[in-house]
């Protein structure tokens, strides 16, 4: 046995105690396995690496097609808005063209028992902000307009020989398109008529009580669209404001809002298609909100009895200024303005018919005649249509310069030409500037 420096471990027996060699192996043993070790380390981290590449890879892989995706969407977005665009460009007269109002007007209140066959989904808008109308206008109207005497009958006849289907009673408002085609509210007879230019004793019945109208009134067309508003009430003596598409055939009229509880005289639009209606019986001016008009504001109501009954409206799109007729007057609210000034006021009714002119010219229709009042006459105006009489209306009735009861008035605001609905005498005058 070979001696072994070192103290014996008491636990071993003599002839068990290892010799020097035996531990130089088992050091050997534990390089090699500190050798393996960090080999497999080594290829655990490779392993790793190729992992983590792999993944980092595929991320940057799928962030690309993300971001392509997001281009492409923002590309069809803008695609999508260029043709929302489009629609809402005006038109020029090309009627297979998409109108502006088809992509700005429509309703979110539900329809009433008519013509209900357009549902919600079909007349809601595309855009969520009405345009503006086009008012560029240049003024070419004399400062001071003379007119003729006598009046053109343009709609309306009294001849025994005419049909009593193409005879007007009790029209109270007159429109004209872009065309000069003529619009009539024939009220009295629960229709809406139209006229060709020239053309008298020939009428066209656009839309009658069988399409739920009623004592309609108020007739407003947007030119660009050629799209037809007015005015009138349901069965249980509410207003109502329609819309016709003239565009569109066969014709229907789309039930825009329903008033409350009251009748109304008087409804204009202004030029971001918000409505204003009198309100009557509730002694106020109210404002409905395009383009879904389940919302109002009451932008002039009754204050210590000043402003009772209101009828006939207007709004100057120029200015927005707002002209009410109630009582024997006519009072402006200017725009954001609470106090109101009289522009207007005299004779024994309330005047009916408001117009404006590029100068700043009101014109009214009252009792018999036509008015015009600016900055160089009184308060009453002067008469420039039309005479007062007190002998009797047969005899008034054979001439043309004679009117009884005019309501709504028109003003060709290119040439100066007037028309008016002479109710009292059924039919629709048209007066020229001379010369």
């Amino acid at each position: 046995m070979r001696s072994f420096s070192g103290i014996i471990n008491p636990y071993y027996p003599i002839d068990d105690i290892p010799c020097n060699d035996d531990i130089i192996i088992i050091n050997n043993k534990s390089e090699r396995n500190l050798f393996k070790r960090i080999i497999l380390i080594l290829a655990i981290g490779i392993i790793c690496i190729f992992i983590l590449m792999t993944i980092t890879t595929k991320v940057i892989i799928t962030l690309k097609e993300k971001k392509s995706i997001n281009f492409n969407y923002r590309n069809s977005s803008l695609d999508h808005n260029n043709i929302i665009s489009n629609i809402s460009k005006p038109l020029e007269q090309n009627n297979s063209s998409l109108n502006k109002t088809e992509s700005i007007l429509n309703i979110s209140k539900p329809l009433e028992q008519n013509n209900l066959a357009l549902n919600k989904t079909e007349i809601i808008s595309n855009i969520s902000k009405p345009l503006k109308h086009n008012i560029s206008v240049n003024c070419q109207l004399p400062f001071n307009p003379n007119y003729t005497k006598d009046g053109i009958t343009v709609a309306g006849n009294f001849s025994p020989t005419i049909d009593e289907l193409e005879k007007l009673q009790g029209p109270t408002s007159v429109y004209l398109d872009r065309e000069q085609n003529i619009y009539v509210a024939d009220t009295a007879s629960h229709r809406i008529r139209k006229y060709l230019p020239g053309v008298s004793d020939e009428g066209e019945t656009l839309i009658d009580e069988k399409s739920n109208i009623n004592s309609p009134c108020c007739l407003y067309i947007d030119q660009e669209s050629n799209n037809l508003y007015f005015l009138d009430q349901d069965g249980q003596g509410n207003y109502r404001v329609q819309l016709i598409r003239l565009n569109v055939n066969p014709l229907k009229s789309i039930i825009l809002l329903v008033g409350n509880q009251t009748i109304s005289h008087g409804m204009k639009l202004d030029q971001y298609f918000n409505i204003y209606v009198s309100e009557f019986n509730h002694h106020r001016i109210v404002k409905w909100l395009a383009p879904d008009y389940d919302q109002y504001l009451i932008v002039v109501e009754n204050n210590e009895n000043q402003f009772i009954y209101p009828r006939s409206i207007y709004i100057d799109e120029k200015t927005n200024n707002l002209y009410v007729a109630n009582q024997n007057r006519i009072q402006r609210w200017s725009m954001n303005s609470k106090e109101s000034k009289i522009v207007m006021q005299g004779g024994a009714s309330c005047p009916n018919g408001i117009e404006y002119d590029c100068h700043g010219n009101l014109y009214i229709s009252q009792g018999t005649t036509i008015k015009l009042i600016n900055n160089k006459t009184d308060l009453r105006g002067f008469i420039i249509i039309g005479v007062d009489y007190d002998f009797g209306m047969q005899a008034a009735r054979t001439s043309t310069d004679f009117l009884y009861n005019p309501e709504g008035i028109y003003l060709d605001k290119t040439n100066g030409d007037f028309y008016l609905a002479d109710s009292g005498f059924n039919r629709i005058q048209k007066f020229t500037i001379k010369n």
